[in-house]
């Protein structure tokens, strides 16, 4: 009887450990999902991301950390916030940038996760924007993708920096360069 009990009681404790762990799962937002609403889904745009971290009181990303994951070299204008912070979830960062390129003002707009599966990542920028490759590179360690998305809007540049052999729990850092958008 006491070890019916205890079976029982072990199977109850199992179950809610695991209920919880899929709620807890579900609750954190996919990262592609976030890259594609933030980055992707209206463009980069370094005005609307600024007022909506203002709105929402995310938290600023240090400095040093910010300027290291703008794929753009002397950015006019650039912030950063720390997703994560005060959460019980990994690593997630935003960074926007705007720089002058030639004679276009173009801006960025990246995305860096922790513990992530970078390989279906991959596959699903890949997929839903479809993106064409169009070069790589690799050092120390890591694998940088290029790629080439367009739609009726907007040309896109997307690089995707990965680890050379993942995992399943990578970190991965994803940026979109356009040129500004502005609206009328």
């Amino acid at each position: 009887m006491v070890l019916m009990r205890w079976m029982t009681y072990g199977f109850a404790t199992t179950f809610l450990f695991a209920s919880i762990a899929d709620v807890v799962a579900a609750a954190e937002p996919d990262p592609f999902d976030q890259f594609k609403e933030r980055c992707l889904n209206r463009g980069t745009d370094f005005q609307r991301t600024v007022a909506a971290a203002k709105e929402r009181d995310w938290p600023a990303l240090a400095e040093d950390m910010t300027t290291s994951l703008v794929p753009m070299e002397n950015p006019v204008a650039l912030e950063g916030w720390n997703l994560s912070a005060g959460e019980d979830v990994p690593f997630r960062a935003l960074v926007v940038a705007r720089a002058s390129v030639g004679d276009n003002t173009v801006e960025s707009c990246t995305m860096a996760f922790a513990e992530i599966d970078a390989a279906a990542f991959e596959r699903r920028l890949v997929s839903e924007t479809h993106a064409e490759a169009s070069g790589e590179g690799n050092g120390q360690g890591r694998a940088r993708k290029f790629f080439k998305a367009s739609s009726p809007e907007r040309r896109e540049a997307i690089t995707l920096d990965l680890p050379l052999y993942p995992n399943g729990s990578d970190e991965v850092i994803v940026s979109v360069v356009s040129d500004q958008q502005i609206e009328n």
